[in-house]
């Protein structure tokens, strides 16, 4: 579409000859001049005229000041528009006014004429015309005969019929055409560059007018906020492919707001500069066409008025032909048609630029209407709420997420009246600077209070206090210091903190004394009732009586039943050898045989006499019916194994009276 709209320059070229010449003084310059070159000795196509030298017209090509092509020029420092004062309503139209303003005070440096002269030398134009100009003077030659030709010095018709057929031969030419695409190109691209510098500075002004809005209506931490999400947005811009009008900048400025707004423009810039630069260069061409299809060049009067008439046969053969030629290869006509393209450019570009400006203003709005999507809630307090304002003035950047995420829990969660009533009382701003593990604490027990009271209690705890669930089975209040508090804290397992919670604060206090691994272990395998009355036991016995204790049921659970009785734990506190009082205690093992049973009470029995064992804890363990009957047993089979082994022992005495033999005799 571009390499079409291009093409149309050639033909452009017609009218701007035209145009040229009809000012009456470019050919007029012409007459007198030196010897025209010989009809027919075309100079080379494509040879520019060296610049400074002789042109066929005997006056010198003057050398166009280059400039960087379609770059304004170069400022010391870019200067931001500075925003008026504006509210929500007026920030649009106040962001297209910024741009339009740019675009239309960039417009006057972009230089267009030095641009159109740099690419001109650069491709040698005036060659290419030259060139053209001579094939389509010996053209004209010989299609025309020697009478025709003779009357075109004399006749003004005649003339304007061999000046109009030279131009088309010329400017319609293929070497012409291409000369001009290639023109038109170099054209473009450097309207493109221009345009990214225009449109880096409008988005970096129009940046600072909603820096400039935010801070005033809102608070300068939402400024900072915004530029981390505008930065954030153009993190993966390519900084090598911005414009070399547009990186001097940057290495100043790149962190900062304009220095963003730079880049946006550019990027900007790089989607839309070069199809309007190319739009522009194909209304160009098309523009000018018209005109060049309706010119008539009205060249006999200027001919004859010039004093053309000559005598000579000879040259008289070729008519107006050489002074025609003449003409069209003067300096004049070539910077007529440079200056009527710049003209015509500038036009164009002048309709074409406005839209590049909405452009950059609609992409600088979207900026912020993305911000106010996503910080809505905290930009709607800030802006009602002058405490809430102070409180986020206070704030870091970094703190705004957060405080977004506790603005939206009492929304969701409690209240309007309850949010204002924290931001009043200034537990809103506690919550803001508590660890992040609070939010999660706060969504639990809701209370935000309690949240504030848990803090208090447990300072840098406060994460332990939530990965433990402590807060889902005690309060604040159920803890007398911090210390208390990391007791418990020290179990680490949830399990074991729960059933811990569930004991009275005396027993708990009394059962953290103990090591932590134990407690942990107590605490697992033990219910509350039983860990009631090992706290029982333990806040009466010595140290080294209740680690003894305390070790036989980690080892053996089944004891802790035979311990739940007060007169036994009178007795296990009076004991002076707790070990034997325990293992005496212990459950039987399964009995195989009434001789291990008879055994087993035999040994305790023995305990008992040697004092090893108090009476009662004898009574207390033999205290059931079946134990009962087994003492009963035992004691019956022991009364009579006594008496067994009593009468084998003892003596008998036998007295036998015998009859006295020897009396009878």
């Amino acid at each position: 579409m571009a390499q079409r709209q291009l093409s149309l320059f050639p033909r452009m070229i017609i009218g701007l000859v035209v145009v040229c010449l009809l000012g009456g003084g470019v050919m007029g310059e012409a007459v007198g001049a030196q010897s025209p070159t010989p009809v027919g000795s075309p100079t080379p196509v494509g040879s520019p005229t060296p610049v400074g030298t002789p042109t066929p017209s005997g006056t010198e090509e003057p050398a166009p000041v280059s400039t960087p092509q379609g770059t304004p020029t170069p400022e010391p420092l870019f200067v931001f528009q500075e925003c008026e004062e504006v509210d929500e309503a007026t920030l649009r139209d106040e962001l297209n006014r910024i741009t339009q303003e740019v675009f239309v005070g960039g417009q006057g440096g972009l230089e267009i004429e030095a641009l159109v002269a740099d690419q001109w030398v650069a491709l040698g134009i005036d060659g290419v015309i030259d060139a053209q100009i001579d094939l389509a003077v010996a053209r004209v030659a010989s299609e025309e005969d020697y009478w025709s030709r003779v009357v075109s010095g004399w006749s003004a018709d005649k003339a304007e019929e061999f000046t109009t057929k030279v131009a088309t031969y010329a400017f319609d030419s293929e070497p012409f055409r291409v000369a001009i695409d290639q023109l038109s190109a170099g054209v473009a691209d450097g309207l493109t560059a221009g345009m990214e510098s225009m449109s880096a500075r409008s988005a970096s002004s129009a940046l600072l007018c909603v820096q400039e809005f935010i801070g005033k209506t809102y608070s300068e931490t939402m400024v900072g906020l915004f530029v981390e999400d505008v930065q954030a947005g153009v993190a993966a811009a390519d900084l090598a492919d911005v414009d070399a009008g547009v990186n001097p900048i940057l290495d100043s400025r790149t962190k900062t707001l304009a220095g963003i707004g730079i880049i946006i423009g550019a990027q900007i810039a790089k989607r839309l500069a070069k199809a309007i630069a190319q739009r522009v260069a194909g209304k160009v061409a098309g523009r000018l066409l018209g005109r060049a299809a309706t010119t008539v060049i009205p060249l006999a009067g200027w001919i004859i008025g010039g004093g053309l008439l000559v005598w000579d046969l000879v040259e008289a053969g070729n008519g107006s032909l050489p002074q025609i030629q003449t003409a069209l290869k003067g300096t004049d006509v070539k910077a007529g048609i440079r200056t009527e393209i710049g003209e015509a450019v500038n036009v164009e570009m002048a309709a074409a630029l406005p839209e590049m400006a909405r452009t950059v203003s609609n992409e600088i709005y979207s900026q912020w209407l993305d911000f106010r999507r996503k910080h809505n809630r905290v930009l709607e307090l800030a802006e009602a709420n002058d405490r809430f304002r102070t409180l986020l003035d206070s704030a870091d950047v970094g703190d705004v997420g957060r405080l977004g995420d506790l603005v939206a829990f009492y929304d969701q969660t409690l209240d309007q009246p309850a949010l204002d009533a924290d931001i009043r009382n200034g537990q809103l701003e506690r919550l803001l600077y508590l660890p992040d593990a609070t939010l999660t604490l706060l969504q639990e027990v809701v209370d935000p209070a309690v949240v504030v009271a848990w803090a208090d209690l447990a300072g840098d705890g406060i994460d332990q206090v939530v990965a433990t669930e402590l807060f889902r089975v005690a309060q604040p209040t159920d803890f007398a210091d911090r210390d208390a508090l990391d007791r418990v804290l020290a179990l680490a397992d949830p399990a074991a903190i729960a059933q811990i919670m569930l004991l009275a604060s005396a027993d708990r206090v009394t059962l953290l004394q103990l090591p932590v691994a134990q407690v942990q272990s107590l605490a697992v395998a033990y219910t509350v009732d039983d860990l009631t009355w090992l706290a029982s036991y333990a806040t009466a016995l010595a140290p080294q009586q209740r680690a003894q204790l305390v070790d036989r049921l980690l080892r053996e659970p089944a004891l802790m039943p035979r311990l739940k009785f007060e007169d036994i734990r009178k007795a296990l506190l009076e004991t002076d050898n707790m070990p034997e009082t325990l293992t005496f205690l212990a459950p039987e093992k399964p009995v195989q045989n009434p001789m291990d049973q008879v055994t087993g009470v035999i040994e305790d029995t023995s305990q008992v006499l040697n004092g090893d064992v108090p009476w009662r804890l004898f009574l207390r363990k033999y205290a059931t019916l079946r134990n009962g009957l087994i003492l009963l047993g035992v004691l019956i089979g022991l009364w009579i194994l006594i008496r067994l082994m009593f009468r084998r022992n003892q003596g008998v005495n036998v007295t036998i009276n015998m009859p006295d033999r020897e009396k009878k005799k």
